[in-house]
């Protein structure tokens, strides 16, 4: 339904709202609420009463979507002369309103449409909408840019001659001019000057009240305000302006609450912005456009706009996101205007809050480093011994105990006990005490929370949260975790600085209906550890250690949080340092949205081409010798058509079933098999993989260094071609490297040109593709070397093709070698150096400058060096037109393929979509689901950003549309509220088309009254898709119990943002008619098995599909890693692939080995992740869990490693493989296999207790 509001304001907004006002001479519209207060002020003036009735005012917020937009014109404007738009931003923002307006204009001679800019930035691009001289409209926009009632009053003048159709006279000697920069009632004192910036235009309107407020509570906490009315940071010459204002008040920090960012990043130099010249962290303080009791009822936080503006735009700015001070409440209701009039009031409890953490940044500021506490909390998921110290791509413990190191350096007090030496060393001591694990319980925990000390601090939560918290884990008092002492602190204190296991999210395995519980608050325990540090250690700074914890994911609003939000009641007002991966922006925005976290990114792990080996290598040079014996005609083909054969039988080959071959060998096409068996081969060995861990702040190897800049080097970046293509072409070969399949058959010029240079003869494009990075790697380690000085004999010893010398010329380089030695190398080298830095910045509580994130192996060399804040993308820009380009190519390739294998259209898709791929990608994702259902989006004709969607017609589509359900994150629902509206609008626009069923799924459900969303996701203010839980638990019986908790988890449909519906009918009954669930993947940095979201979504959405229709999907899998070449194919595949070129290759288990506990760590999550996959889809084969088990716990060294590192992964990897084989998802284990691993797991049984009982003997009191 739509809502008609005849006094728009007076009631919350909702999805859709037809406003209607009555109709007057004058319509004023405005996105600043402000100027609706000071207008509304100046007709109470008793000159203005022949105002009466002739003006009405309205926030352009309210004319959100084209539907509002036209219902208003034609009913409000429909008798108006003048309409006045004041306008915060480009024309982009609003484009349809502008167009839409231009036409009303143009209907009746009379009518004038005036259009000013709020901001000096965009003034140039609105001015010729309006229809008045240019003159007049620059004189009308500096009027109501100055504000205030004098100015205001003469605007009404102004109007009024232009309703008389009189001339006006501009006279700037009759405008009020105000100070760029106002300050308010500075005092000088001995307090730490703050320096805080609002919008001038509320003290235009005589709204002082926030400021009010602001004073009067940092006074209470002994802050020096230094408050400045400011209309815009975005010109320069305001930005001179500050700083000289504040050139001498030792600012120790900066608190704005103006929208919008001070750079755009993709023209100004983001580490030349104007708040690095303060070296003091900013911080952004919301204010909502949202009364507090709309806030107080919403799941979401902010609405879209304030997200947008006020959260990701300051991000750009390295500004520190906190929580909304502000709320727009009611003041009274103007009945001339026909508007509710609001005003800014001040929240003083987050005041309170703000103010608190500022004292406490302060306070790291100006103390001695030796008295500073500082609290590292180390997530543990599952929570296991083996898995302590959870960082995406980052070997946690040898990064903690850098950390440490530098600490003691920088005069830290670290006890008076020698550290660690090693990080084994030091992750045995931390197991000493107490862990999450029931193993640990006879463990002495580092401290207790005493019962009365939770008591005295739990009181101060509110009723709402308090009654969430005692519903499921009743009165504190009767906690099961509460022991005698009280509740116990795991982890270890090393003098003022404490290392925190975080506690246990809380699903309990014995109790099912948390398992299926998505928004089950953390336990008293996880309370009081973050109780704990707040009060009894009084830390001044935390540290979440690597990507990432389950703070930052608690219930609670998506942004812009309350006090009856989990993650703002535990974590405390300090700062929150967060070292976290670059190339995951999603959920390190998570981070800073919700904790207020100051980001360090940090390089992703060393990355490598997985290259040939062991039976691989040994098939390669069969079919090498195959190929040779086949150019002479010699004896041998039948003989070596046999080895290859029996030797991918042997190894599970895909596509190769062992006992056809044995029965129906006169029928089989061997020539067929050998070459898509070289061809798979070439894929794999140009698969990127992970060949190691990140450890923060420590400079590559060598070796990893030039592997690393090898696949950077790689990528082609606009016009710049990347290394290995301008090698091909300086070479003379056809193939394109990067952009073509390396199981392409070879032309005969590029045969016979390999031949020449190489004297091997060439089949496939891989085999070219592996020689020229050989060749480019010898280009990159002689530039390396001579950067490092680096004076090894082997810099003197390259060989190359004298067409390559040019690459070695440093003096003149071309244009290529010119960016590896200004761009690439001196990124990756200082990015360690970076890390170190500004990780010891953020604790003297300097500012640390921003910075975009991605994933620099697929094109973005601009997230390098790391050791930034990064931020995210600017929503509105989403999705991006090259994101259009990639989308589209990748759709059509998917119902390609599907029409391809089953011989008609593809009807009806599931997709899930997370948040953090969307913001690494631009939404490719999003735009595959356009694509398949025949949609696309409109841009703007100057920024380029999204403000619509069309239909593409059948006649262009040239095939059916397809029906898409949609799973979307819980990261996704927050971050990208705007998507979510229009993919809804994009239904619609199919639903609604009058076409036949066969080309329009969507239509006939419309047509049989099935109009609602197809986006489902989680329930508001809950992440996750609800099966790790189960799964890590054993609480399961069979694949249907899990489809039934991906359901339960997933059942909330979206009809828009903030329209969310429980329907989990609804969600059934649409994932019964799927026959293709989707998910794709935008870079290579880390694979389907690096992470648990991938079985969760995707095989969480197979066994959903397969329950409620009764039969398998297909599942295919998007590999989008290269915008040139987007990939479509089975996730068979694709889970072959990974085991084949990362799990079995000693190249990545050589990786392992190198970083111990963290190493083994890994590969127990791999084999979890592949056994979640079988448990959802039953697509993993027995070889795999066959193979594992050779490789890893039958290879006397590997298994030697895990033993002596973390014997806890072992233990896991060999009840995992049992586990499997119980269940039936490893069909053909055999006795002696099983025996095996019971003999391993009991061995390491033995050892585990044997280890407990000698630390437990040998500790010493903590």
């Amino acid at each position: 339904m739509h809502r008609i509001a005849s006094l728009p304001g007076n009631d919350p907004q909702e999805e859709i709202t037809f406003i209607e006002q009555p109709n007057a001479p004058v319509i004023f519209l405005t996105s600043a609420t402000s100027d609706i207060t000071c207008l509304s002020s100046v007709l109470k003036l008793s000159k203005n009463k022949k105002w009466r009735n002739k003006i009405r005012a309205l926030p352009v917020a309210y004319l959100s979507s084209n539907a509002s937009i036209d219902h208003y014109i034609s009913n409000t404007c429909n008798t108006a002369d003048i309409v006045v738009v004041r306008f915060l931003g480009s024309r982009s923002y609003w484009s349809y309103g502008f167009e839409q307006l231009g036409l009303w204009q143009l209907e009746k001679p009379n009518r004038k449409l005036i259009v000013v800019s709020g901001i000096e930035s965009t003034a140039n691009d609105l001015k010729d909408i309006s229809s008045l001289k240019e003159v007049q409209v620059d004189f009308i926009q500096l009027l109501l840019n100055q504000g205030g009632l004098k100015n205001y009053n003469y605007f009404l003048h102004l109007l009024d001659k232009l309703i008389s159709l009189e001339e006006i006279k501009l006279d700037k000697s009759l405008i009020d001019f105000h100070d760029e920069l106002v300050k308010w009632n500075w005092t000088d004192n001995d307090y730490p000057n703050i320096a805080i910036f609002l919008y001038k235009s509320l003290l235009q309107s005589g709204n002082t009240e926030l400021a009010d407020s602001i004073v009067e509570i940092s006074k209470r906490h002994q802050i020096n305000p230094k408050i400045v009315w400011i209309t815009s940071f975005k010109s320069k010459d305001i930005q001179k302006e500050v700083i000289n204002l504040l050139a001498n008040e030792k600012i120790e920090a900066i608190i704005t609450t103006t929208s919008f960012s001070s750079v755009e990043h993709k023209h100004d130099d983001i580490q030349n912005s104007l708040w690095d010249s303060f070296n003091v962290p900013v911080y952004q303080l919301l204010i909502s456009s949202s009364s507090i009791n709309e806030w107080k009822k919403s799941t979401v936080g902010l609405n879209p706009i304030d997200l947008s503006i006020q959260v990701v735009l300051p991000e750009v700015d390295g500004r520190i996101c906190t929580v909304p001070i502000a709320f727009k409440n009611l003041s009274h209701k103007d009945n001339e205007l026909s508007i509710s009039v609001y005003k800014t009031e001040p929240y003083e409890k987050h005041i309170e809050w703000c103010f608190k953490y500022i004292k406490n940044l302060v306070y790291l500021r100006k103390t001695s480093n030796s008295k500073k506490k500082i609290a590292v909390v180390l997530a543990n998921y599952p929570v296991k011994d083996s898995r302590i110290a959870n960082g995406v791509g980052l070997d946690t413990p040898e990064s903690l105990l850098n950390i440490l190191r530098w600490l003691k350096h920088e005069g830290y007090y670290l006890g008076d006990d020698p550290l660690p030496e090693t990080s084994k060393e030091l992750i045995n001591k931390l197991i000493t005490y107490r862990t999450n694990s029931d193993e640990t319980i006879s463990n002495e925990p580092q401290s207790y929370l005493s019962p009365d000390d939770y008591l005295y601090y739990w009181n101060n939560i509110e009723s709402y949260a308090k009654k969430k918290l005692i519903k499921r884990w009743g009165e504190p008092t009767n906690s099961k975790q509460l022991e005698k002492r009280g509740f116990p602190i795991n982890g270890l204190s090393l003098g003022n600085i404490t290392i925190l296991v975080q506690a246990n999210r809380g699903f309990e395995s014995d109790n099912l209906s948390d398992l299926h519980s998505p928004d089950l608050p953390p336990t008293h325990k996880y309370i009081a550890q973050y109780f704990w540090l707040t009060y009894s250690f009084k830390a001044n700074a935390i540290i979440h250690l690597g990507k990432h914890g389950s703070l930052e994911w608690l219930p609670g609003k998506g942004v812009g949080l309350s006090s009856n939000c989990f993650p703002f009641i535990l974590c405390p007002p300090v700062p929150n340092i967060y070292p976290f991966i670059v190339n995951d922006p999603g959920e390190g925005s998570q981070a800073k949205r919700r904790t207020h976290a100051i980001i360090i990114d940090h390089l992703t792990p060393p990355l490598s081409n997985a290259g040939s080996f062991n039976e691989l290598l040994e098939i390669e040079n069969l079919i090498d010798e195959y190929y040779e014996s086949k150019l002479i005609n010699d004896n041998r083909n039948d003989l070596l058509e046999k080895k290859i054969i029996d030797l991918l039988i042997k190894n599970s080959w895909p596509g190769i079933e062992s006992f056809t071959l044995k029965s129906d060998k006169e029928n089989i096409n061997i020539q067929e098999i050998i070459d898509n068996a070289e061809s798979y081969l070439c894929e794999i060995k140009q698969s990127q993989i992970r060949t190691g861990l990140h450890i923060f702040g420590v400079k590559l190897s060598m070796d990893k260094l030039l592997e690393l800049t090898l696949l950077i080097s790689n990528v082609p970046t606009g016009k710049t071609q990347g290394l290995s293509q301008c090698i091909a072409d300086d070479l003379g070969f056809t193939i394109d490297p990067w952009k073509d399949e390396e199981s392409l058959e070879l032309k005969p010029i590029d045969i016979n040109l390999f031949r020449e240079y190489t004297s091997i003869t060439a089949r496939k494009v891989g085999t070219i593709v592996n020689w020229l990075n050989e060749m480019a790697m010898l280009i990159i380690e002689f530039h390396c070397k001579k950067i490092l000085n680096n004076n090894s004999t082997q810099t003197n010893q390259i060989v190359l093709n004298r067409k390559l010398l040019k690459y070695l010329d440093n003096e003149k380089p071309n244009i290529i070698i010119n960016h590896l030695l200004n761009n690439i190398l001196p990124r990756l080298l200082k990015s360690p150096i970076n890390e170190k830095t500004n990780f010891l910045r953020a604790l003297d509580g300097k500012r640390i400058s921003s910075g975009p994130s991605g994933a620099p192996t697929r094109g973005k060399l601009e997230v390098l060096p790391t050791g930034k804040n990064f931020f995210s993308v600017d929503i509105r820009a989403i999705p991006t037109e090259t994101a259009w380009d990639l989308g589209k190519r990748s759709a059509e390739k998917i119902v390609g393929l599907y029409l391809q294998e089953n011989g008609e259209h593809l009807s009806h898709l599931a997709i899930s979509i997370w948040g953090t791929s969307t913001m690494r990608n631009g939404g490719e994702d999003i735009c595959q689901l356009f694509a398949l259902m025949g949609l696309r989006p409109i841009w703007d004709g100057t920024l380029r950003r999204v403000v619509d969607i069309e239909v593409i017609p059948i006649s262009v589509l040239n095939r059916p549309r397809v029906d898409v359900t949609l799973r979307i994150s819980g990261l996704f629902r927050d971050a990208f509220p705007q998507i979510i509206e229009l993919i809804r609008r994009g239904q619609n626009l199919i639903g609604n088309l009058n076409e036949p069923t066969a080309l329009n799924p969507l239509a006939e459900s419309y047509r049989n009254g099935k109009t609602e969303s197809r986006i489902y996701g989680s329930a508001p203010g809950s992440y996750g898709a609800g099966l790790q839980e189960i799964i890590n638990s054993g609480s399961w019986e069979n694949q249907t119990e899990l489809a039934n908790a991906f359901i339960e988890w997933s059942k909330w449909r979206y009809e828009g943002s903030n329209n969310i519906v429980k329907d989990r009918k609804g969600l059934e009954d649409n994932l019964a008619k799927v026959k293709v669930v989707l998910h794709s993947q935008d870079n290579r940095e880390h694979d389907i098995l690096d992470s648990d979201d991938y079985y969760q979504f995707q095989g969480g959405l197979i066994s959903a599909v397969k329950k409620t229709s009764g039969s398998n999907p297909q599942a295919y899998f998007a590999d989008n890693s290269r915008y040139q070449r987007p990939r479509i194919h089975k996730l068979s595949k694709e889970i072959d692939k990974v085991v084949r070129s990362r799990l079995l290759n000693p190249k990545w288990l050589d990786g392992m080995k190198k970083h111990g506990y963290k190493g083994a760590f890994e590969m127990s999550a791999s084999l979890d992740y592949l056994f979640s996959f079988d448990a959802t889809t039953n697509l993993v084969p027995d070889w795999c869990y066959k193979s594992i088990t050779n490789n890893w716990l039958e290879d006397e060294n590997t298994k030697k490693f895990i033993i002596d590192n973390n014997p806890w992964a072992l233990r896991d990897i060999a009840e995992r493989l049992l586990e499997a084989s119980n269940r039936e998802l490893w069909t053909n284990s055999t006795l002696e296999e099983i025996k095996s691993i019971k003999t391993v797991l009991s061995d390491i049984d033995s050892k585990i207790e044997k280890f407990s009982s000698n630390k437990n003997n040998n500790k010493s009191t903590p």
